[in-house]
């Protein structure tokens, strides 16, 4: 008798180890899940929060390959204390930049802004 509940009692504490093992695999399953389902929703949070920027700044690149300088209404919409993002942005890239604090941009068509402390100060309309 002894030996058959030495058996007993083994085959007791075996289902007791298979029964908490189960129980921890279903845990942990449903755990994986909730973790996967909080991914996912982060990368859409962050899907939605790249794509103002990414257009942003190819709208930005777009812009500043313009040739507006070869439109002398684009010269005639310059406003004295633009920035150099506005003027490029009208006008597009020069051909030719010169100096520092006084800065000099030349294009093409003998057109040419002038800026002081980063600010659009005077122009020349191309001829």
């Amino acid at each position: 008798m002894m030996r058959s509940q030495k058996l007993l009692k083994n085959s007791l504490l075996g289902c007791l180890f298979l029964t908490l093992s189960f129980g921890s695999t279903a845990s942990d399953s449903v755990r994986i899940t909730q973790l996967e389902k909080e991914v996912q929703e982060l990368k859409t949070r962050l899907t939605v929060l790249e794509t103002p920027a990414t257009k942003t700044s190819v709208n930005n690149k777009t812009t500043a390959q313009t040739d507006g300088w070869k439109s002398l209404a684009s010269w005639r919409s310059l406003k004295s204390g633009m920035s150099y993002d506005e003027v490029r942005a009208i006008l597009g890239e020069p051909t030719r930049i010169a100096g520092g604090e006084v800065a000099f941009w030349f294009y093409q068509n003998r057109g040419s802004v002038t800026f002081h402390s980063h600010q659009l100060n005077s122009w020349t309309e191309p001829r």
